[in-house]
Order: C-alpha cells, then structure tokens, then sequence
C-alpha cells in the first residue's frame, strides 16, 4: 500500500522538530521501516515523493510480432487457438486469460459484428 504525500511529509516534520523516526511511525500508525526510510529520502533527496513505476514487461512480449502476424494472417482467430499455437510453436503454456490481458495491454481489440459471424 502507497503511503500518501501528505503523511509522508507529516512524517518527515515531525522527525525534523525532534521525535525519533519509531516515534513518528507509531505516531501516524505507519511502520518504522518506513518513516525510516521517508526520513533518510528526504535528508538525500529534499523529496518524499514516491518513486515512478515504469510499464511491467508482460510475458508474452518477446512473441508479440508473431502473435500480431498470425491474428493478421487469421483475423477470427480465438484465443483457445492462439494459446494452441503458442503451445505447438513455442512450449509455452499460455491461458486464454494471459492471452486476453496481452492483447487489451497492447491495445488489440476484435470488433464482433453480423458478417464475421
């Protein structure tokens, strides 16, 4: 859980005008590791802002031309196929749902209408 701003920078001035980090931390009900730690960012850092996450890597990132190369060659192609295919190309085992969450995190939608049915 993200500690907020506002509470770190609490945190940080209580532990600036005298009480001990322990203190602080049973003071604002945060753990001690952390006003520990929001203590020592601030003093190297002048900052408590929490750190940026960069995009997670996705396990099907290094087959993803191929799987957007057989849904090009197959537009209809379901997911139960796509994770047949990759068990037969690759040897990996990919659900439907691992396939589903690669394809909405690379934006990569079917659109369901009446001539394709």
């Amino acid at each position: 859980m993200t500690i907020s701003q506002d509470l770190r920078i609490r945190l940080v001035k209580k532990v600036a005008s005298g009480m001990s980090c322990r203190q602080a931390a049973a003071h604002f009900d945060v753990s001690a590791s952390s006003a520990i730690r929001f203590a020592k960012l601030y003093e190297t850092e002048g900052s408590v802002a929490a750190k940026e996450r960069g995009p997670g890597k996705r396990r099907l990132d290094p087959y993803g031309e191929e799987i957007v190369s057989w849904i090009k060659e197959t537009p209809d192609m379901t997911l139960q196929e796509l994770s047949q295919r990759l068990s037969e190309v690759h040897a990996i085992r990919a659900p439907k749902s691992t396939i589903d969450d690669w394809l909405r995190s690379q934006r990569i939608s079917f659109k369901k209408n009446r001539t394709r049915q």
